[in-house]
């Protein structure tokens, strides 16, 4: 048995904004519109309100989801009285957005309803009407229940997740991704690869999410490197598509130790989440593989073997092809290694534990203990922007 779930209604393709416009009407006249630093991409929403007289008030996220950003902002909320909300912008702003969509309408504050750190009380209140419109390709929060949130006192990343958290609509239009810098649209792409990867290799999978999941990762191994690198424009929109199914996979199946580690490491590291685990999925997949030859199981080397042929468009790929291939990827997207970013001045052990504790790494294939978790980090730690390659010890 399994269930399937997503948002309600989901418009894809180029011009979808323009053409999705009308759409915003049924959800009422008064708008709460969160976007990013750029606001170039929302205009056309701007605009939109201006011309149908609808109340609005914009306002910016700058960096990561913060906690305290969203206690701020439902505040303001709560003054302004949105009849919706909409987040037009890359992963912290739909996620942001998303937690407002939740907060305004309900008592207490976010510490309330968020895992790891706060006390994970249902919703009592359903959240106002939101709106998702993704500008990167990455996160796939559009269609997903939760908004991943930082907490600054406890350097980590949280959840706040609920059925009601699916966007009323989510609008995907490639066109806002197009001439994206190389390196966010790299790492906002090996993000939607770990998404789809770990949710096909999950714990817990189940056929729908199977089909989806071969799908998108298929279309990241064909688009994603003339994406980020030439702009080109068909690829993008296999980027925006694949990001797309990989926040339904994670939704609808699990997560694993990348994200989990990610997870810990976000709250200590001012690198992008996209980009921590994209650096920690080929020592992930690598963990998991040894451990899977450990104790014999066989349908776990199955379903890694099926992601290199997958990614390589070989039928008789082996598995390691499909780590290299993540590894290629990273080297030829000239990512940044996360020792740029202190990796290497953190404490492994508690990094481990905080890992251990979090949601994402239930769905890891095999158990792995904090002392594989503290190879891997030290793995990733010793890993050079020069010379990519995968230390096994």
């Amino acid at each position: 048995m399994f269930q399937f779930m997503t948002s309600t209604r989901i418009v894809f393709g180029e011009g979808a904004l323009q053409e999705s416009l009308s759409l915003l009407n049924q959800f009422g006249y008064c708008v709460l519109l969160v976007t990013g630093r750029d606001d170039e991409r929302s205009k056309p929403l701007e605009t939109y309100f201006k011309q149908q007289n609808m109340r609005y008030q914009r306002v910016a996220i700058l960096g990561e989801p913060l906690i305290a950003t969203v206690e701020e902002l439902a505040v303001m909320g709560r003054k302004f009285r949105p009849d919706m909300i909409i987040g037009i912008g890359g992963g912290s702003v739909i996620d942001v957005a998303k937690s407002l969509a939740a907060m305004i309408p309900n008592q207490g504050c976010v510490y309330d309803y968020v895992d790891v750190v706060g006390r994970n009380v249902p919703l009592q209140v359903k959240p106002l009407p939101m709106i998702a419109i993704p500008t990167t390709a990455g996160t796939g929060a559009e269609v997903s229940k939760s908004a991943v949130l930082q907490s600054a006192q406890e350097q980590v990343k949280v959840n706040l997740s609920s059925l009601e958290l699916f966007p009323d609509l989510a609008i995907i239009d490639p066109t806002l991704s197009y001439g994206m810098d190389p390196i966010i649209s790299g790492y906002c792409g090996l993000d939607a690869l770990t998404h789809l990867i770990e949710a096909y290799v999950c714990g817990e999978p189940n056929p729908l999410t199977d089909m989806i999941c071969e799908e998108g990762i298929r279309r990241v191994s064909g688009a994603l490197f003339t994406a980020c690198l030439d702009d080109h424009l068909p690829s993008r929109s296999d980027m925006a598509f694949a990001a797309m199914l990989g926040g339904i996979a994670r939704t609808n199946a699990k997560l694993g130790a990348a994200h989990g580690l990610a997870s810990a490491l976000s709250g200590r590291l001012k690198a992008p989440h996209g980009l921590i685990t994209a650096r920690l999925s080929p020592y992930v997949m690598r963990e998991n593989i040894n451990v899977a030859l450990e104790v014999g199981r066989n349908d776990v080397l199955s379903r890694y073997r099926k992601v290199a042929t997958l990614l390589t468009g070989d039928d008789i790929a082996d598995i390691e092809q499909g780590i290299d291939w993540v590894v290629s990827a990273i080297d030829k997207l000239n990512l940044p290694t996360l020792s740029e970013f202190g990796l290497c001045n953190t404490l492994f052990e508690i990094v481990a534990d905080d890992a251990l504790r979090s949601h994402a790494i239930k769905g890891n294939p095999l158990p792995l203990t904090q002392l594989r978790l503290i190879n891997i980090l030290q793995q990733v730690c010793h890993c050079h922007r020069d010379t990519d390659e995968l230390y096994i010890e």
